[in-house]
């Protein structure tokens, strides 16, 4: 990838971290070990742009990556999750009085959200995404809903729309201009409300989660980047706000005109934040391989998604104690992580394993995984891998 800035165009970006040999795609699990341990490895050199604050992955290889059907980061399987969801889907069609109108999702999954925008009033929701192709879902059964298993292009977008929502996409784009000026174009004249969420990059350095770093996310959004995003591109933003505990960065915006050299004058605490993030990795690493070393049994992970895959591949030798992933989504039951090949097993099978320790890989969920394991009458020792 070019070392300029894919946001700005500036060069000469500040280092932060590297992790090699990772899942290419962390998202995609395997039919079983073998395939698993075979699965495809990238390396992971992370920059940051001193002028706008966007951070990158140097490293990345776009002719690498392949979205699949099988590619799958669902998080609504968590009754956490599904409140997020729907108070945020409540709140769009309230702001922007979205009852009885049309709605364009980017890279919709398998329809969770379209299902909820149209629970709460829509009168059409219409996704887009290549990873369902020849995927059922259950979010398709209500009126109006409609997912397109393709990736959208520019003339998916000359059809009536009064909002359109993208949600954790723009991560995994090399070059994120042209679909914001595509939206742009498309809206012209009109009134249409433009909801954008992305990990936010802001808290994964300050809670120095490096187990939020993955290779299919290329870019890494901060507040002050994806301010200069939307306002480079034609909009202006409603709101930048962090939520689901910080972890998720979210942008309303309205279109606007174009100001095609904007940048944020507050970055300095992003750059600060990163130097930051760069000297404490490796104490945060090494204080994982230490408390393995003490491990005397077994440990699974409770979350296979990319925090609980990330952690497991960075563990290396040290993760030889790891037994298993649990994981609520029963699409990953029965399957393997890449990398490291170990199984997902359903929340059930815990009391077959019985292990001794339990690590969470998202704190949000720790509430609710606690009062399960006391629930079966498991008793490990618990830990939080990040958050």
């Amino acid at each position: 990838m070019d070392q300029a800035c894919p946001l700005c165009g500036a060069s000469e970006p500040l280092e932060i971290f590297a992790l090699n040999d990772m899942p290419l795609v962390c998202n995609q699990l395997w039919p079983d070990a073998e395939a698993a341990a075979k699965a495809p490895l990238g390396d992971i050199d992370l920059v940051i742009c001193e002028g706008c604050a966007l951070i990158w992955n140097h490293a990345f290889q776009a002719n690498r990556m392949v979205y699949a059907p099988g590619y799958e980061n669902a998080l609504h399987f968590s009754p956490r999750f599904q409140a997020f969801a729907d108070e945020l889907a409540a709140g769009l069609v309230a702001r922007y009085d979205l009852a009885e109108r049309d709605i364009i999702e980017i890279g919709c999954g398998d329809g969770h959200m379209l299902d909820l925008m149209a629970k709460h009033g829509v009168r059409t929701a219409i996704g887009f995404d290549p990873s369902m192709q020849g995927v059922t879902t259950s979010y398709t059964q209500r009126n109006g809903v409609e997912i397109v298993p393709e990736y959208l292009s520019s003339k998916d977008l000359d059809r009536p729309f009064d909002a359109i929502l993208c949600r954790h996409v723009l991560e995994h784009l090399e070059d994120p201009v042209p679909l914001l000026r595509d939206i742009r174009h498309a809206i012209g004249n009109r009134d249409v409300a433009v909801y954008f969420e992305v990990p936010n990059a802001g808290w994964m350095l300050d809670n120095v989660s490096m187990w939020d770093v993955i290779y299919e996310h290329v870019t890494y959004w901060t507040a002050p980047a994806i301010t200069a995003l939307f306002r480079r591109t034609g909009f202006e933003p409603v709101s930048v706000s962090a939520g689901y505990g910080g972890q998720f960065l979210m942008i309303e915006a309205k279109p606007s005109e174009p100001d095609l050299a904007w940048k944020s004058g507050d970055t300095a605490s992003i750059r600060a934040a990163a130097t930051g993030f760069k000297a404490a990795v490796g104490q945060e690493l090494a204080k994982w391989h230490e408390r393995f070393a003490r491990l005397d049994g077994r440990a699974v992970i409770w979350g296979a998604g990319s925090k609980g895959i990330t952690f497991a591949n960075a563990l290396g030798q040290s993760a030889g104690a790891l037994a298993a992933l649990v994981d609520l989504n029963p699409r990953k039951h029965g399957l393997a992580v890449p990398g490291v090949a170990l199984p997902v097993i359903a929340p059930e099978e815990l009391a077959g394993v019985r292990p001794d320790l339990l690590l969470i890989s998202n704190a949000l969920y720790e509430p609710e995984i606690s009062a399960r394991m006391r629930s079966m009458g498991l008793h490990s020792a618990i830990g939080v891998i990040a958050g």
